[in-house]
């Protein structure tokens, strides 16, 4: 493979209006850094699909030491890597790193500080033309990787090539989303297309490891045939994606996808006090906004927050938002879109004079759900819920309940326009008065929009939350 040379390239115009007062030198180079390349090089005269993702250290003085895997044409290799580098005032710069398989020349330019740049990659070799980025590793402030700091759901894109035994080249693209359970399990549900047919449905399952460092490796699943990749997570919250089999040459980048949750019931006053806590499991800082819907839909303004907060939470830090019971009773519900590795839940108090106050912790609701179940107990006690269209288009939610032996009680429907909620005993609903008196469960499901609920079960002393399953 041809000399190369690497032209690392500005994110967009706010960084160049920016960078025309930057001073740099070297120590703005520096610290673990993760690089990506993606594109085409010559080997043996033919031009063939390149992926590199390597990991290099840079000292603050010029020098860069590390290692790096590289795919050309399927052929994988594995290999430490040094070189130099110098950093202009104006911060440009040069840089060289030396494999055992080639020399990669570098022209540089410091962006944000040097946490991420893009790279345009070209050479003297008509035809090559590969891209690339660097990336602080997610570790910079400090903080350590592990299984933990990789969890909830990642947007994935990974492109490339697989080849035959004789060198035949596929274009293959996947696109799908990716969860990881923080834990060491991930899935991944989207489309696999390729340059011999249309796009279609893939899934998967599988395994992950995160390093201290934030290196890391994952295999799939993947239609009983194993895939094995390198992972790479970086100070922006994405993690780098090369697949690390022969005979592919894939590689791509996963970022965290904000799914909207909502707190079905949020309720303040006449009695009742709620709060919402937070706590971020990763290494970087996050911001969030937590918005208040009352029942009919409009902005509910909370004492002391208004009708939204702004949520931002360091590395490993939390947070809470309550609503004081004060006034009469106000109704509605939250809504919040929760960045990967934040999680969340709700606490409701109920304060009734001459009783000792009481409490319930509930979980956040996926906003985009279309059937849920719940388990009810009717025997000495009220089953409650509240139910949430958070969509654009209004819906009728249909309840069908059973009893503990499976016997159909009765059916009921409840219309609900675009973001609004109602709540109410469930034995309250037409057609559902044959609950009392006994137990079961109940399936809340929409043609249409969505519908999220939350179960509370009251009794003469105490009240308490019941969880809900997402039908599938």
């Amino acid at each position: 493979m041809k000399l190369l040379r690497f032209c690392i390239m500005l994110l967009a115009v706010f960084f160049i209006s920016r960078q025309a007062q930057a001073q740099c030198n070297n120590t703005n180079f520096n610290g673990v850094l993760f690089y990506t390349l993606s594109g085409t090089v010559k080997s043996s005269g033919a031009n063939v699909s390149y992926q590199e993702l390597g990991k290099v250290t840079a000292d603050g003085n010029g020098n860069l030491t590390g290692q790096t895997t590289t795919s050309t044409a399927g052929a994988l290799a594995t290999m430490p890597v040094s070189g130099t580098y110098a950093i202009q005032a104006n911060c440009s710069g040069t840089a060289t790193l030396n494999t055992t398989a080639n020399v990669e020349q570098l022209a540089l330019q410091v962006v944000n500080g040097g946490s991420l740049t893009l790279a345009s990659v070209t050479s003297s070799g008509a035809g090559e033309l590969a891209d690339g980025r660097f990336f602080r590793a997610a570790n910079a402030t400090g903080s350590q990787c592990g299984n933990g700091s990789l969890q909830g759901a990642y947007g994935l894109l990974i492109s490339g090539g697989t080849f035959s035994a004789d060198g035949v080249r596929t274009a293959t693209q996947i696109d799908t989303q990716a969860v990881f359970d923080g834990k060491g399990g991930m899935t991944w549900t989207g489309v696999l297309t390729t340059g011999v047919s249309l796009g279609s449905p893939t899934t998967a399952t599988g395994t992950y490891f995160i390093s201290p460092d934030c290196s890391g490796l994952a295999q799939l699943n993947i239609g009983g045939s194993a895939a094995n990749y390198i992972l790479a997570r970086v100070q922006d919250g994405s993690l780098l994606v090369m697949e690390n089999d022969a005979h592919t040459s894939m590689s791509g980048q996963a970022s965290p996808q904000q799914l909207q949750s909502v707190l079905p019931q949020f309720v303040f006053g006449g009695g009742w006090y709620s709060a919402l806590y937070f706590s971020n499991a990763t290494s970087t800082t996050v911001s969030f906004l937590v918005t208040f819907t009352a029942d009919n839909g409009t902005p509910m303004a909370v004492p002391g927050i208004g009708n939204s907060k702004l949520i931002t939470l360091a590395p490993l830090g939390s947070a809470m938002v309550e609503a004081p019971n004060v006034g009469t009773l106000v109704q509605g519900y939250a809504s919040v879109s929760l960045p990967a590795g934040v999680s969340g839940y709700g606490v409701f108090r109920q304060s009734v004079a001459g009783k000792p106050d009481q409490e319930a912790v509930v979980g956040l609701n996926p906003a985009n759900s279309t059937s849920n179940i719940l388990t009810w107990d009717d025997t000495n006690f009220t089953t409650s819920v509240a139910m949430v269209n958070s969509s654009s288009v209004a819906t009728t939610v249909t309840i069908t309940v059973w009893d503990s032996n499976g016997n159909l009680l009765g059916t009921s429907t409840q219309g609900l326009a675009p973001g609004n909620k109602i709540e109410s005993a469930m034995r309250g609903f037409q057609g559902l008065s044959a609950m009392a008196g006994q137990r079961g469960s109940a399936l809340f499901t929409v043609p249409v929009g969505n519908v999220s609920v939350l179960g509370l079960r009251f009794g003469s002393a105490a009240f308490t939350s019941i969880p809900t399953t997402e039908q599938q």
